[in-house]
């Protein structure tokens, strides 16, 4: 009986082992992590190389979804000790984009935002005006101040797909996203307007990014988020072709 115990202890350890995510480092160069499910057990953790201290940065990311939940979250920086120390998630009432800076929040007006197709943005921000910036499919916001004027320090938790509430977790449903994600890149300087367009028209190469890089990812995926090849599939009617 003894032995026995010991045989379903072992095993029940093992599939704990199993069912825990695992930290991966890949080139995700032409893929995008899929998020098929509203849950917040869903979620991808970007791990960079090393501790966190920037006076500036820019994030830059492409998504694609049909924005099943309320106010779906693109990104989320957490540190111990601001919970939201760099987010950025889609306001679904008031049609904005909001950027949350040491647990500040933003909102910008008049920003694409569409069903079904790719949208790139970039979002920054200087420590030393203390102002917030983001860009759309090439499209600029105005300038706006939030947040108080210190850099980012500690060791953040990067989440994509959920909006963090707390350090490490806190996940709220209407927050998850669902759809794609890709050429995620964390820049630890505010990137100079010709190196967005560049990242937005996809078509050089861009600048990747010196914090995060899309082409040399340390990350954990959780739930059933996955890593697929990116697919460009366009119809053309009889009418667009001519």
């Amino acid at each position: 009986m003894k032995r026995l115990s010991s045989y379903v202890f072992f095993i029940v350890l093992c599939g704990l082992a199993l069912s825990q995510p695992i930290k991966d480092r890949k080139c995700l160069r032409e893929k995008v992590i899929t998020f098929p499910q509203l849950a917040t057990n869903n979620w991808v953790k970007l791990h960079p190389n090393e501790s966190m201290d920037m006076s500036a940065a820019t994030v830059c990311l492409r998504f694609y979804t049909e924005q099943m939940s309320l106010d779906p979250c693109l990104f989320s920086l957490a540190t111990p000790s601001y919970p939201q120390d760099f987010s950025l998630r889609w306001l679904s009432f008031s049609k904005q984009y909001e950027m949350t800076i040491h647990s500040f929040k933003v909102q910008f007006d008049g920003l694409v935002f569409k069903n079904n197709q790719w949208i790139s943005m970039c979002a920054t921000w200087d420590a030393n005006s203390g102002l917030a910036q983001m860009f759309v499919n090439k499209v600029a916001s105005i300038k706006k101040e939030v947040g108080p004027k210190v850099s980012f320090k500690g060791n953040p938790v990067i989440t994509l797909g959920q909006f963090q509430t707390q350090y490490d977790g806190g996940f709220n449903q209407h927050n998850a996203f669902t759809g794609f994600i890709a050429d995620v890149h964390v820049h630890g300087q505010v990137l100079t307007i010709r190196q967005i367009k560049t990242y937005m028209e996809a078509k050089t190469k861009y600048k990747l990014g010196d914090y995060i890089n899309w082409h040399n990812l340390m990350y954990t995926i959780a739930g059933s988020a996955q890593v697929e090849e990116k697919h460009q599939v366009t119809f053309y009617s009889k009418e667009e072709q001519q």
